[in-house]
């Protein structure tokens, strides 16, 4: 944090300094510091849900059975 201040900060002077601060935290922070290492985990993500799904499909309509109490 920045401690150079020479006094208490007003109400206003406080709210745009915590603004500044949460603006770059989060994932949408890193997603501009880093695009290409943010694309690459995207795409990593999407590769393996597509593959869990097509694994997953049994259990999936399993489930969906059971929570609308109807048999398969």
């Amino acid at each position: 944090m920045d401690r150079n201040t020479t006094g208490p900060l007003t109400p206003d002077e406080a709210k745009a300094r915590l603004r500044g601060i949460a603006g770059n935290m989060g994932p949408v922070a890193w997603i501009r510091e880093k695009p290409r290492e943010s694309l690459g985990m995207a795409l990593l993500a999407g590769m393996m849900a597509g593959n869990i799904t097509r694994t997953n499909e049994a259990m999936a309509n399993s489930l969906i059975s059971l929570l609308l109490n109807t048999p398969r």
